[in-house]
């Protein structure tokens, strides 16, 4: 490193010092916690950010081991770069270190949410867990609770050549070790036999300090493979005091780590006047060179803001911001949701990350996200659309901030000043209903009691679109895969973008005939008249998938089984019911509750409209079921089944029907 380089350097350092913003906390020590995975520690995933800075130069230390055992692979694992570490460390870059060296590596350290991380990529290998990944190949620089929470995988269960998230531990300095005469906080490895006096002592740190700054006492145990914050000054040779880095005896300068390491002191009251001039020359050109670059660089920010603003304007109108306003003052101002900047949502998503992706389709893709707050969220960023499903999606984002109801996903906002529309959602782990009864390798994980609860709640949430919102709302495309389960199987109806808002006045909707295969109301396909009660016969379909395990429509299943719908009705009339049934549900539900289920279904796939229940109705029969409130024994419950399947008799019309639709109009899905 030349002396003008070093220049830049200790300059460099100054000025981050002097940009520190006030803040009083100091970050806690982890201890062990990260070694147990599923003990609910927030420290466990990081350092908690001082309130107003979101950025700084940082320092972590790593020990080698194959293969990452050089500046070229450290650099790669720990999302460095491989000039500064050999620079710093005083190797070539293809240097292979002893595993007895302590590396240093240069990082900048970003506020992520609520939390201090520098971001590095990993590909997954054969063997790998969060655990292990944590403990073994980052050495405890991050955590696997820090992993589960930057990424959707199951730490014990992943996938090969995957690329993870991985979230390094890193911290800035407080206001008060700003004010102290702290440059930066270097992230130490603990290992065997440390001390914070000897750890001190490796680093010139004052024992006090590193007490302080990890909020432990002199007297408290640290404990190997865990990080301790060291704060280093801008003097801070353990050799040579009054100097941040040591003068080495080849020319270029590196932190000193211990005795016979990289370099031998040089006393600086020795230091020659041709050393001094150089440094002062190299300051000034430095200064010099950083006037012009402000400068120029605030030039360039100006113009590119004008631009952006341009730009922002632009694809508000393009996205249909006018109409998203004209809408939300229609029908109330949609203080649920908010608009959110464009910056935020790609730090959020990493610039949307290959590896945050939680789905894919036509409307778009789905990102795994985390806010400045740290809530975890769903960010589903639209591909190019036309002006034609402009209204849809408004209509989506509209539709969703009038509503606030525990079964019904939560629309967080939207931003509109980007090139296609991005809406953030509520975060739902666990996938979707389709999912779970359809794409399970072995036996579905959906037990008769989660199946009658999930019904139930759905039925209530699409009751309280129908008649309990403050406008009347038609969702349009109930179906399996528009309903999510979050983590303790709780369901959330989504997909709002062809539901419609009802004037009270009105009972239907006359339109082009839009839905999914297998879930259409076959009165709405001939009339093109929507009602409440197509919403009820497309969930009369879900509630035979949950009772059957089977899809709405299958080409694969022989030809009088490819509709479900006729199917169950016609092995209902044959008193085969029974045998139709998913297998976890023949074992674990009674006669009473599958007959009772049965009955309600059948009474939702009524031809005739007007002879189907209300959702509110459906929703009091499920949550009477649920609590075993029943009426009727098994054999009256058969023979309104019996009873009602006689008005079935034209079953053949609707599968023929059903089978001669317009693929054009419906989802395929």
């Amino acid at each position: 490193m030349g002396l003008s380089s070093l220049s830049h350097f200790l300059y460099t350092l100054m000025l981050l010092s002097q940009f520190h913003h006030p803040s009083h906390a100091q970050q806690e020590y982890i201890d062990n916690a990260q070694l147990l995975c599923n003990r609910a520690v927030s420290i466990s995933k990081g350092y908690f950010c001082n309130r107003i800075q979101r950025s700084c130069a940082s320092f972590l230390t790593f020990r080698p081991q194959p293969p990452y055992d050089s500046p070229e692979s450290i650099a790669s694992l720990l999302g460095s770069n491989a000039s500064f570490i050999a620079s710093i460390n005083n190797v070539s870059v293809t240097h292979k270190f002893s595993p007895d060296k302590i590396v240093i590596v240069p990082i900048t350290c970003s506020c992520w949410g609520s939390l201090f991380q520098h971001i590095a990529p990993y590909t997954i290998r054969p063997g790998d867990t969060y655990f292990n990944i944590a403990n073994n190949t980052y050495q405890g620089l991050t955590t696997c609770q820090a992993l589960d929470g930057q990424n959707y995988y199951d730490g014990e269960n992943l996938m090969v050549g995957e690329q993870l998230t991985v979230p390094l531990r890193c911290a800035c300095p407080s206001q008060i070790q700003t004010d102290d005469g702290v440059a930066f906080l270097l992230t130490y490895l603990v290992t065997w036999g440390d001390s914070l006096a000897s750890i001190g002592n490796l680093f010139g740190a004052d024992v006090q300090s590193i007490v302080a700054a990890n909020n432990v006492t002199a007297e408290d145990p640290i404990f190997p493979f865990t990080p301790l914050l060291i704060p280093m000054r801008s003097e801070s040779c353990s050799k040579n005091p009054g100097s941040l880095l040591c003068s080495c005896p080849n020319g270029r300068y590196a932190y000193e780590l211990e005795d016979g390491h990289n370099c031998a002191a040089q006393d600086k009251r020795q230091e020659s006047f041709s050393l001094k001039l150089a440094t002062i020359l190299g300051v000034g050109i430095g200064m010099g060179f950083l006037c012009l670059a402000v400068t120029g660089y605030n030039m360039y920010l100006r113009l590119r803001k004008r631009k952006d603003r341009i730009h922002r304007e632009k694809f508000f109108k393009q996205n249909g911001g006018l109409l998203l306003n004209q809408g939300l003052s229609c029908f109330g101002s949609g203080e649920n949701s908010k608009i959110f900047a464009a910056e935020e949502l790609q730090k959020a998503t990493d610039n949307f990350n290959q590896s945050r992706i939680l789905g894919q389709g036509g409307f778009g893709t789905v990102y795994k996200g985390m806010l400045y707050d740290g809530r975890i969220v769903a960010i589903k960023r639209s591909k190019a659309i036309d002006k034609s499903q402009i209204q849809q999606f408004i209509n989506e984002v509209v539709i969703l901030s009038q509503i606030n109801h525990r079964n019904i996903v939560k629309l967080l906002g939207c931003c509109l000043e980007t090139e296609f529309p991005i809406l953030v959602y509520e975060f739902i782990p666990n996938g979707t209903l389709f999912h779970h009864i359809h794409e399970q390798d072995n036996e579905s994980s959906l037990s008769w009691e989660n199946r009658l609860r999930i019904a139930c709640e759905v039925a209530e949430a699409v009751a309280y679109m129908h008649s309990a919102a403050s406008i009347p709302i038609f969702h349009r495309d109930i179906k399996s895969s528009n309903i999510l389960l979050d983590d303790k199987y709780n369901a959330k109806v989504s997909d709002f973008g062809t539901s419609k808002s009802i004037p009270d006045d009105k009972t239907h909707l006359t339109t082009l005939v839009q839905g999914t295969f297998g879930y259409l109301d076959p009165e709405y396909f001939q009339s093109s008249q929507f009602t409440e009660k197509s919403d009820v016969y497309s969930f009369g379909v879900v509630l035979i998938e949950l009772l059957t395990g089977e899809k709405p429509v299958s080409f694969a299943r022989a030809e009088e089984e490819r509709n479900l719908v006729a199917y169950f009705i016609a092995s209902t009339k044959e008193n085969k019911l029974l045998q139709i049934l998913d297998d976890r549900i023949a074992k674990e539900a009674t006669k009473e509750d599958i007959y009772a289920v049965a009955y309600l279904a059948i009474r939702c796939l009524r031809l005739n409209s007007k002879k189907r229940p209300t959702m509110k109705e459906v929703s009091m029969v499920l949550e009477g079921l649920r609590h075993s409130h029943r009426c009727l024994d098994i054999h009256e419950q058969a023979q309104l089944i019996s009873d009602e399947i006689s008005e079935h008799t034209v079953i053949e019309v609707e599968e023929e029907s059903i089978f001669s639709l317009d693929l054009d109009s419906v989802d395929m899905e």
